[in-house]
Parts: C-alpha cells; structure tokens; sequence
C-alpha cells in the first residue's frame, strides 16, 4: 500500500504528517502480520485491514480514555480472522 493511497482514503492533502502516516502503516503491517502468522501476502484485504487500523490509531493519537488506545475497531478483527490460514491454501479471495 502506498502512502497517496492512505492518505486519500484519511482525506488528508498535506505533507505535514507523512512520517507519522509512514511508521503507523509499518507498525499497522507488522501487528496483522503477527496476528495472522505470515510474513507476506497480496490479498486486499490485508490492505485494507492496514489502511482501517492507521485510521484508527491516527484519529485517536490524542485520546482521552484508555478505551480509545486499547481497542482494535471491528473490522480490522474480523479482516484478520478472514485472513488467517492463507498460508495453508484456505480462506482464499476467490
């Protein structure tokens, strides 16, 4: 995933945050990489489960509560059961 691609869907058009954009993308990647037990995949999900919990973590990088930093939305969960197994041939994008 790119960073335009990120930054589209976040509706920013400004430079200004580009590092912080970056290193949640990579933290983003290497936590459902280790949630689904793979090293590398092409499925959009993936993607997509990425580009959801950047959002996340970058809207609530000032949180007033601990519910905020702790939970992982919905979607990013259920996109990282869906993907677990890939590496054994199941739950393929067909």
């Amino acid at each position: 995933m790119e960073l335009s691609e990120l930054k589209n869907y976040l509706r920013i058009d400004h430079d200004l945050d580009n590092t912080l954009l970056e290193t949640l993308k990579n933290v983003a990647e290497k936590y459902i990489y280790g949630a689904i037990e793979i090293e590398t995949t092409d499925d959009e999900r993936f993607d997509y489960a990425v580009t959801l919990l950047v959002s996340h973590w970058y809207e609530n990088r000032i949180t007033t509560s601990e519910k905020a930093i702790e939970e992982i939305p919905f979607g990013v969960t259920a996109l990282i059961h869906q993907l677990r197994g890939l590496d054994r041939g199941s739950n393929t994008n067909e």
